[in-house]
């Protein structure tokens, strides 16, 4: 299995994301948190998925473009809210995510009850594998590390 790790810590929404390939079926998992979303004053999130067309050229996300997927957050979301800010962790596992293709990801928060989403995070970008594992890391005592 392939895994790319990467953090990426996020603009207003103090957010880390992390990407996770894998041969075959892709998935990304994003992992997000805000400070200002407490237990007491709750909030949503929405996150949204872009095509690139290299990890440098990925379109510019405003509300209403249609270069940027709002993507399902009734499943694979898990938050966590605390007194000190709320954790939003989420898996992309979109059927439509191809081999070898780079995607950006960014979030926003609304307040419950509120109807204003805050401004989007900075974007995360990952590029799928493309089905083939990478080849084996030998540590220096012999063992292979994949």
């Amino acid at each position: 299995m392939k895994r790319l790790l990467v953090f990426l810590f996020l603009g207003l929404s103090l957010a880390q994301a992390q990407v996770k390939t894998t041969t075959g079926p892709h998935q990304a998992i994003l992992n997000y948190s805000n400070a200002s979303c407490t237990s007491n004053a709750q909030c949503t999130i929405q996150v949204y998925r872009a095509t690139c067309t290299s990890v440098s050229s990925c379109p510019t996300y405003s509300a209403g473009n249609t270069s940027w997927k709002s993507l399902d957050m009734t499943a694979g979301l898990t938050p966590q809210i605390g007194a000190n800010g709320t954790t939003w962790s989420y898996v992309d596992k979109d059927a439509a995510l191809q081999d070898s293709t780079t995607y950006a990801w960014i979030a926003t928060n609304t307040y419950i009850g509120g109807t204003v989403a805050s401004g989007a995070s900075a974007n995360y970008v990952g590029t799928t594998n493309n089905g083939t594992p990478p080849a084996p890391t030998t540590a220096s005592s012999g063992n292979s590390v994949n």
